[in-house]
């Protein structure tokens, strides 16, 4: 699946004093799950070949890590909600 990356501000049409939240969602950023793969390979004994075979797990991969840029617009100052890396706040002077 592809990465993606978007923005919201809310609300979109604040008013003077209000508290605008800028929030980030990514999608597609998905962990790749352990998978089984098969091993081959062969042996000749006096002269007669055996077809030998083994399976494994290979690891799999983590979401990549994400990081946000801090928003920004003329007049206003964000500040990254600490319980939530991917919001933003500023009041709207």
């Amino acid at each position: 699946m592809a990465v993606s990356a978007s923005m919201d501000a809310t609300p979109n049409a604040p008013a003077h004093g209000q508290t605008l939240t800028v929030s980030y969602t990514v999608t597609g950023n998905d962990a790749i799950p352990p998978s089984t793969a098969q091993v081959t390979g062969g042996v000749v004994v006096g002269g007669t070949h055996f077809d030998v075979s083994t399976n494994i797990t290979m690891p799999g991969t983590p979401a990549a890590a994400v990081t946000y840029d801090t928003p920004a617009a003329a007049g206003l100052t964000f500040t990254v909600n600490p319980a939530d890396p991917s919001s933003f706040t500023a009041v709207v002077p």
